[in-house]
């Protein structure tokens, strides 16, 4: 039996990767789609074929599909779960599963009291370029340093919803970190333990230098005190940043 299937967003991510999979599966079939721009909502329905809404709440009480799409800011997530949710519609989420731990940990439950399941996306699992490290692990040995490195290119990181931290929900991390960080729980596990000291001083004013760089522990780096109890070797590191001519950063 196929189900029924609806997308809530229809921003680049649902366009070009989620739509395309929906329309050629054979277990699937989509019923509606939802997104608050009334231009870009009918052009898609249209071609598309199927009924447009630009609320939620109206797509999950007249088309009832089996689960949801949810590819929308972060910011507005939260509220599109917690309808889905209301209405026993399963949830499959663009990534981040949540803008803080708070709303991540109130999500889970709320998830949980409508028994309804929520996946994140995560497709870099099933990118042959990522797939392939997982089989190397063993001829590589313990790893005792991992470092990922991520590059993008916008002409105005401050642009749209992601400039806004209230909507975005944090930064670097939060975005485009996030596959960065999960490819790296994925091939190692949880670390047994976490160490974070306190954020860096502020920088400095202009015109002013720092003459002793402060040290203190990566924030993204899992750490453990005892290398031996780690999954996958990981070790603690501290690292040292800033300078006269560059301020403290996160390294």
């Amino acid at each position: 039996m196929r189900r029924r299937a609806a997308i809530i967003g229809l921003g680049r991510q649902a366009t070009e990767d989620h739509l395309p999979g929906l329309l050629g599966s054979s277990r699937a079939e989509l019923v509606a789609v939802c997104d608050n721009n009334p231009d870009t909502l009918h052009e898609r329905a249209d071609t598309l074929g199927v009924p447009g809404f630009t609320r939620a709440s109206d797509l999950l009480v007249e088309t009832a599909p089996d689960f949801v799409i949810v590819a929308v800011p972060h910011h507005v997530g939260r509220a599109v779960i917690e309808e889905c949710a209301a209405a026993g519609v399963h949830v499959l989420k663009e990534k981040p599963f949540a803008t803080s731990v708070d709303e991540a940990r109130e999500l889970a439950g709320i998830c949980h009291d409508g028994r309804v399941e929520l996946m994140v996306t995560l497709q870099r699992r099933f990118n042959p370029i990522y797939t392939s490290v997982a089989g190397m692990l063993d001829q590589i040995g313990t790893a005792f340093l991992v470092g990922g490195h991520y590059s993008f290119h916008t002409p105005d990181p401050g642009a749209g919803w992601r400039g806004d931290l209230e909507q975005a929900g944090g930064g670097c991390i939060i975005d485009i970190g996030y596959h960065l960080i999960d490819l790296l729980l994925w091939y190692f596990g949880l670390p047994a333990g976490s160490s974070r000291s306190s954020p860096p001083p502020p920088f400095p004013k202009a015109g002013t230098t720092r003459r002793t760089p402060p040290s203190f522990s990566s924030a993204m780096t899992p750490a453990c005190t005892d290398r031996s109890s780690c999954r996958g070797g990981w070790r603690r590191r501290r690292s040292s940043c800033g300078s006269s001519e560059r301020p403290a950063r996160w390294c």
